[in-house]
């Protein structure tokens, strides 16, 4: 995996976090620069990591965009890849440098933050949650404003999923032509893993894997799960990954059920599989992904997806066929569906067999190679037209 002419790239990537492998864009960025090391090319990335520990992390994120511009200019990469939001101030300073000095700009959505915002809100105004009186001072008002141009001002512009692209072209004035859909893909060890489905007669187990926050859906989940464990006594769950200290979970079911609910705070990724030994479903009431690789990383570990009527999973997951899907912020019909499967052994395992087929087409290994195609074709369709 070269470059249309036979050579190496340089590729810098920027992300606003810490880069590792075990989350979110910042695991699509380890992945991604992982493979491309392997095929040859030099990768830089630029994140958190190269700013002063001291500083608390709304300070970094403030900061970040003043600090990668001033990065940038002095680079000699060819491509840079930046988190949406991260290039902005450098996309202006930008278009005063002419041939070799200037790289090729990606924008890339880790999860756009308008279609986030107006989930936000929309929440909020369910009752959901709270929004201080200061979110619309800069994240729910200059933040928009800086990914807006960070898209606008970039060569080639990634997005996750269909909505993310409709929105960037017909709300945000992204050009069509520098707009592209791209994948995410997960590790190459947890594809190929031998699908083990037990009997008919194991007891269900559920997985919610990420975040519990109010923008997860996590109300709908807690009210839906409830459900099911009060009618269902041989069910479990495992909440994975919430971020949270497992009394913050446990308060939200009675306490009857706090022994058939196991909760691990955090994990690496290399734990997922082990984790998700002997569970059959995976369950989100996410009220705004990107493309959560966590569902992709259980359906490869066997399980089927139960997931709200969200842009980000529709993109892999397939109502009867690889999962069920429900409307967004209804948690009746999330509990319907899961009894669905509790109650027809043989759809559980239809639909676990075709989740688990589904994930082993996101190989990095197949997806590192069309998104360096798609940066060679903006390299070259900008080739053709002078700098404005």
């Amino acid at each position: 995996m070269t470059s249309a002419d036979g050579d190496s790239m340089k590729i810098l990537f920027t992300l606003h976090d810490e880069i590792t492998p075990d989350a979110g864009g910042m695991g699509v960025t380890a992945g991604l620069a992982k493979v491309y090391r392997e095929s040859g090319h030099e990768v830089e990335s630029l994140s958190f990591g190269q700013l002063p520990q001291r500083l608390p992390f709304r300070a970094k994120a403030l900061l970040f965009p003043e600090f990668a511009a001033w990065y940038l200019s002095r680079t000699d990469a060819e491509v840079v890849d930046a988190a949406n939001g991260d290039a902005w101030v450098f996309g202006h300073l930008r278009r005063r440098l002419r041939g070799a000095q200037r790289p090729l700009l990606v924008s890339r959505s880790h999860g756009i933050v308008h279609t986030a915002d107006l989930a936000r809100r929309e929440e909020a105004a369910r009752g959901g949650l709270e929004l201080s009186w200061k979110y619309p001072l800069y994240w729910g008002g200059w933040r928009l404003k800086e990914v807006a141009d960070s898209f606008r001002l970039a060569d080639l512009c990634l997005f996750l999923n269909d909505h993310e692209h409709a929105f960037a072209v017909e709300r945000l004035g992204v050009a069509a032509e520098r707009a592209h859909v791209v994948d995410n893909g997960i590790p190459d060890d947890l594809l190929g893993l031998p699908l083990e489905l037990g009997t008919e007669e194991d007891p269900v187990r559920i997985a919610h894997i990420g975040s519990y926050l109010p923008l997860k859906g996590v109300r709908y989940a807690a009210a839906a799960l409830n459900e099911i464990l009060e009618r269902w006594p041989d069910v479990t769950v495992s909440f994975l990954g919430p971020g949270c200290r497992p009394e913050r979970v446990l308060a939200d079911f009675p306490r009857a059920v706090h022994r058939r609910i196991a909760v691990v705070p955090k994990y690496r990724r290399e734990e997922l599989r082990d984790l998700l030994a002997g569970h059959s479903a995976v369950v989100t009431a996410t009220l705004k992904e990107g493309f959560p690789l966590g569902l992709l990383e259980a359906m490869a570990c066997g399980l089927t997806v139960v997931t709200a009527a969200t842009p980000g999973p529709l993109q892999y997951v397939r109502d009867g066929d690889n999962g069920l899907v429900v409307p967004r912020a209804d948690a009746p019909a999330m509990a319907a569906a899961l009894e669905r499967l509790i109650a027809d052994p043989p759809l559980l395992r239809r639909l676990r067999e075709s989740a688990h087929a589904t994930a082993q087409r996101y190989s990095w290994k197949r997806i590192a190679p069309e998104t360096l195609r798609l940066y060679e074709e903006a390299m070259a369709s900008r080739a053709s037209v002078p700098p404005r």
